[in-house]
């Protein structure tokens, strides 16, 4: 993911002739601060490249002078000299030097006049900080590029896309829970252009956590914000049968299906939760549509040859426990249960075809064939079997 760099947009305010009257070094570094900004606003940063040294020597030696050195205009000309340096230079020193002007600056200027300048400095070390982070990430240093990311946050707190690529480079780095916590605060920001991805990638790092509470909670949040987001919504689905809650999202299952009911996928949770609900026949019902979609859905066929062996095996039971059946009516009900059967040696071999090594069907096929009473192809099987 390529991410874009911050352009600086501030502007220095002019101050007035009553500042300088104390130094001429800070008048020194103010006018020509002041005359690399013009520049730099016109794009020929360059060329203001000897006013700023020499802004930066009369703002070193002001900060150092007895008669200027607790003025707060002397430090929000540092803030200011040393941002612009570190932006120019790249300097990571020069960063930590302004972001300490500014410190100063905001202790100093009781009666605010710096705040608009001093917001200047701040703009322009979020636009190093946030650059910085970006280098990070181009150069897959994910971590020095949540530490800029999150330093440049210092400076614009709460502004979203900062905080989206904070989250992004957590992630990369495997620090889900920063990760978390940044996306956690852009929930409310339903105008953000990647909001959708947050509330849909939320539940998925709770789950890197093992934490399937929250992965719930932010599941079902993320399908109620986007109910008509196939992604939020299936999420919220599968996890509810990860955890076992079939019976609370059959509904919800039914409910997509009605928007999407060529999603094979959509059917196959569907019998799983059917199954799981000991809805035998719904649940093979669920699985043929999901097979009518796509014939070689090995998953789907496997699991209506077993919601099919599964049932048989029930009605046999109440069957074999049947006392009031006579002979000829107890051959009638197994044969009856055999052609009920059938239908799964069609699933299953579908499955082999596909995965001729898939254990789970041909162990589904043995069983099949013995219960009909096919001794060569169960013996055949059964070879298959054993040369796993």
């Amino acid at each position: 993911m390529n991410l874009k760099k911050a352009i600086i947009l501030s502007a220095m305010v002019t101050a007035g002739t009553t500042v300088f009257a104390q130094s001429s070094n800070l008048k020194k570094a103010a006018s020509n601060i002041q005359k690399y900004e013009e520049l730099r606003s016109s794009g020929s940063a360059q060329l203001g490249t000897s006013f700023l040294k020499t802004a930066k020597e009369a703002i070193d030696a002001a900060s150092e002078h007895d008669k200027t050195k607790d003025l707060a205009e002397t430090w929000t000309y540092y803030s200011l000299i040393y941002a612009s340096l570190a932006v120019d230079e790249k300097s990571e020193e020069n960063a930590t030097k302004a972001a300490e002007g500014i410190v100063k600056a905001k202790e100093l200027d009781k009666d605010k006049k710096n705040a608009s300048n001093i917001s200047v400095a701040e703009q322009n070390l979020y636009s190093f900080n946030f650059n910085h982070g970006v280098g990070f990430w181009d150069k897959k240093e994910y971590k020095a590029a949540y530490d800029a990311f999150s330093k440049a946050l210092s400076y614009v707190p709460g502004d979203t896309t900062l905080t989206y690529y904070a989250g992004l480079a957590a992630i990369q780095n495997n620090d889900y829970t920063n990760g978390i916590d940044k996306y956690k605060q852009l929930i409310d920001k339903k105008d953000y252009s990647q909001h959708k991805a947050v509330m849909v990638d939320l539940p998925k790092l709770y789950l890197s956590l093992k934490d399937t509470t929250n992965a719930l909670e932010y599941a079902a949040l993320a399908a109620k914000e986007y109910p008509n987001e196939n992604d939020a919504v299936v999420q919220n689905i599968e996890l509810n049968l990860i955890v076992g809650n079939e019976a609370k999202i059959i509904s919800e299952i039914e409910n997509q299906i009605s928007k999407d009911s060529n999603n094979k996928n959509l059917y196959y949770y569907l019998g799983i939760a059917q199954s799981a609900n000991n809805n035998t026949d719904k649940a093979y019902e669920a699985y043929k549509k999901a097979i009518e979609i796509d014939p070689n859905y090995n998953d789907a066929n496997l699991n209506a040859g077993v919601v099919l062996m599964n049932g048989i095996r029930e009605k046999l039971q109440k069957v074999n426990e049947d006392k009031t059946l006579s002979n000829s009516q107890f051959t009638a009900k197994i044969n009856e249960l055999k052609e009920q059967i059938k239908p799964a040696e069609a699933h299953f071999l579908k499955v082999v075809e596909n995965d001729p090594k898939n254990e789970s069907a041909l162990k589904g096929l043995k069983g099949l064939y013995d219960f009909l009473q096919m001794e060569e192809k169960g013996k055949a099987i059964q070879e298959k079997i054993d040369a796993l």
